[in-house]
């Protein structure tokens, strides 16, 4: 109950956390349209046309297989049905106690005349009326026998013996192989084309007995009548002839029939065979000719369209839900993954409809080539037809590893779907997805993408060769399909270069070519700074290297920091007098109060981010110009102000938030990283006759600061990641300063040289 429960909680925490964040309920419902859109293209194809065609007409199309149907072939199942089913013994049943009955009879028979003999002896052989009529008196009449053949047995002299031999006959008939014998012919009511039989005796509840026999070894009654004396000759051969008369006649009155043919029992086992007979799968493969226009329809080619017909009209609604529900369970584990880790996978509010248009894009496409039956003949076409490199190039470049990973795995398996589950396009979707992760993981020109395409194509080709000596395929196919790899790469990465710009103006997204642009420093807007705020463009320069070098210690994005860097203060270029690192040489300065003065520099964030837009500068690059600083207080104006608001009694106000920077406080590593350096650079210049231990003290202190301030708490760095930093920082300023030599100024250098000059003229 206690798990239950909080399991209900969390669930409901995470929906409530799903419908606050705007971002991640857009994901969710992009998600669901993709699994709506994706099913209806998965599955469009297993609802074809129909056709009707009788015998000889001519078709007046060609008919091909929208997709791979397995079908049940009828005709080979009922003909191995027919087959199984005569392969089934025919079952008789055998009655034990019909012998038992008759030999109980026969010793009553030999009983009764050996009583008779005892009470009333015979005189002679010659006149046993009077024992025959008491024999006839105490016999069953249903037998009847013949008078001479019970005078037979009155007169013989060892009827003990004579009664073993009658029950030796009656047992071989019976027992015959153990066989029995039938009422009258079988047959065959149930048209089984079979010889061979199994006789059952059942003895009990658990004892049943059963020997296999051929149908041609069964005896009739009619059969046994007729070879009584016979079988009683070959049994007794010493007998006289009356007497062995006497014994067949004995014999025929006693046959009864003790085996039946069982047709419950027969059809109950053929049944139970041929339940286990499975289907014989008949299959017509996805663009598979049935027939050709102009061609005759035959009574083969007839049954293929009504299988086509019959797969067409059924909507297949089991297919359809299995493949929903697929989808609902990549949906579920991609919410689990949005959830967790959705700072990796959807960065800013505009990669949900980047990731959105790029699989829409693909589905479409994917599904219109593969209703192009005639492209795809080959398996090993379909594929390379699919601009698998090209989403996940493109993601790779424009967002992470991470998201890459994530789509090239739904492409993957929507492509399994749609092929089919052809193993060859499945393993080439696979390469093309992780080949496009990796190829282009590095670019630092559009020209490297050529080569990334060059080795994608390479890959590809070499796995077709692969698949080819696996499969059998023929070389003259297998090298048109190289090329076709080949030009695959080149296309793939093409339109990616392509592209790019485009996704980089409509979703206003940073990429790594567009930071090279944004890196060239003969842009007007650092001349303007170099002219105008030359000690800003030196701070800048700087901080951009530290920040860059501390980036690239912990991995994060080194070059979008540096750019980032070099922009953070353009703010600062229309009123760059106003700035210590220039010199202060506006005459504001003296003039304006501290809490002016403070408000003034503060100004230059809003400046910034205006000039940044004006400029064209993306929002990635803007927030390092409205992070920088946070939401730090300006505590030199606010120590001033307060100082002399306590001197002058005054008692003019003093708000803490009239010296505190607007912020925002930096959201990502990048930002965060500028921001320190920024200060500490700044800092720097501070120190008198700088050493080591005093900068490693100065950038501790900082850190702590901003830090203890908070000012960190949302740019995900850790502490370890914070000392990778400090030591970077200190690398840094370390070489700077211990290559600094104090240059003197002009002024100073013209003094020194007038005084040696003047000493000289007075030394001559």
């Amino acid at each position: 109950g206690f798990l239950m429960k909080e399991l209900i909680v969390n669930s409901l925490n995470k929906i409530d956390f799903i419908i606050r964040s705007e971002n991640i309920l857009y994901s969710f419902i992009s998600l669901i349209v993709v699994i709506i859109i994706a099913t209806i293209a998965m599955t469009y194809n297993i609802i074809g046309v129909t056709y009707e065609y009788s015998l000889g007409d001519i078709a007046t199309e060609d008919i091909r297989v929208q997709r791979t149907i397995h079908y049940v072939n009828e005709s080979e199942t009922s003909a191995e049905k027919e087959r199984v089913a005569e392969t089934v013994k025919i079952v008789f049943d055998k009655d034990p106690d019909v012998l038992q009955d008759h030999l109980r009879h026969i010793d009553e028979l030999f009983s009764t005349a050996v009583k008779i003999l005892r009470e009333t002896p015979a005189i002679s052989t010659e006149d046993l009326s009077f024992q025959l009529t008491a024999f006839k008196r105490k016999l069953d009449n249903h037998r009847a026998y013949p008078e001479w053949v019970l005078l037979e047995l009155l007169s013989y002299k060892n009827l003990k013996s004579l009664q073993n031999t009658v029950n030796k006959i009656l047992i071989y008939v019976y027992d015959n192989d153990e066989m029995g014998m039938l009422q009258k012919e079988y047959e065959n009511p149930l048209n089984i084309n079979n010889r061979n039989i199994v006789i059952r005796t059942i003895r009990g509840p658990d004892e049943t007995e059963e020997v296999s026999r051929q149908l041609n070894q069964l005896k009739t009654i009619r059969e046994i009548w007729e070879r009584a004396y016979n079988i009683s000759y070959s049994i007794a051969p010493y007998m006289s002839k009356k007497t062995l008369n006497a014994v067949a006649t004995i014999v025929r009155k006693n046959l009864q029939a003790n085996l039946y043919f069982n047709p419950e029992e027969t059809q109950r086992r053929i049944d139970a065979r041929v339940q286990q007979v499975k289907p014989v799968m008949g299959m017509l493969k996805k663009g598979q000719t049935i027939v050709r226009e102009g061609d005759t329809i035959t009574g083969d080619i007839k049954n293929r369209i009504e299988i086509v017909n019959r797969h067409a009209e059924s909507t297949h609604y089991y297919y359809i839900l299995g493949v929903f529900l697929m989808q609902v369970l990549f949906f579920f584990i991609f919410a689990y993954i949005i959830i967790e880790y959705y700072q990796f996978f959807f960065p800013d509010n505009r990669s949900t409809w980047i990731i959105f248009s790029l699989i829409i894009m693909f589905i479409v496409y994917t599904f219109f080539v593969s209703r192009a039956v005639n492209m795809m003949n080959s398996k090993l076409v379909f594929a390379l037809l699919l601009p698998i490199p090209f989403v996940t190039m493109m993601l790779s470049i424009l967002y992470n590893l991470y998201i890459s990973i994530m789509v090239g795995g739904y492409l993957i398996f929507f492509t399994a779907i749609i092929s089919g589950a052809d193993i060859s396009s499945v393993l080439i979707a696979f390469s093309s997805a992780i080949l496009g992760i990796i190829v282009n993981k590095n670019v630092n020109s559009r020209t490297d993408f050529l080569r990334g395409g060059l080795i994608l194509g390479i890959v590809n080709s070499l796995l077709l060769v692969t698949i080819a000596l696996i499969d059998e395929i023929s070389f003259a196919h297998v090298s048109q399909n190289i090329q076709l790899a080949l030009a695959n790469g080149f296309i793939n990465s093409i339109l990616v270069v392509g592209m790019l710009p485009l996704y980089e103006n409509v979703f206003g997204i940073t990429t790594r070519f567009k930071l090279l642009e944004l890196s060239d420093l003969n842009a007007d807007i650092f001349k303007k700074m170099l002219v105008k705020a030359p000690g800003t463009y030196n701070h800048s320069l700087i901080v951009s290297t530290m920040a860059e070098a501390a980036c690239k210690e912990i991995n994060a994005d080194a070059m979008l920091a540096r750019v980032g860097a070099f922009y953070h203060d353009i703010g600062k270029i229309q009123d760059a007098g106003m700035y210590i690192e220039n010199k202060v040489t506006d005459p504001r300065a003296s003039m304006l109060s501290f809490r002016d003065y403070s408000q003034l520099i503060i100004s230059h964030v809003s400046k910034g981010v205006i000039l940044g837009r004006q400029v064209g500068l993306p929002e990635s690059i803007i927030d390092f110009i409205r992070e920088h600083h946070g939401k730090s207080i300006m505590n030199y104006f606010y120590h001033q102000a307060l100082e002399e608001s306590d001197s002058s009694k005054s008692g003019d106000e003093i708000k803490r938030s009239d010296f505190q920077y607007p912020g925002p406080k930096p959201h990502r590593k990048e930002t965060a990283i500028v921001m320190l350096a920024d200060s500490i650079e700044a800092a720097s210049r501070t120190v008198k006759e700088p050493t080591a231990q005093k900068l490693e003290g100065l950038v501790k202190k900082i850190v702590y600061n901003k830090l203890n301030e908070g000012d960190l708490e949302y740019s995900d760095l850790s502490m370890s990641e914070l000392n990778r930093i400090q030591r970077s920082f200190l690398n840094i300023l370390n070489g700077i300063f211990h290559t600094r030599i104090e240059y003197p100024d002009a002024e100073e250098v013209q003094k020194l040289e007038k005084k040696v000059l003047k000493e000289h003229g007075n030394h001559d």
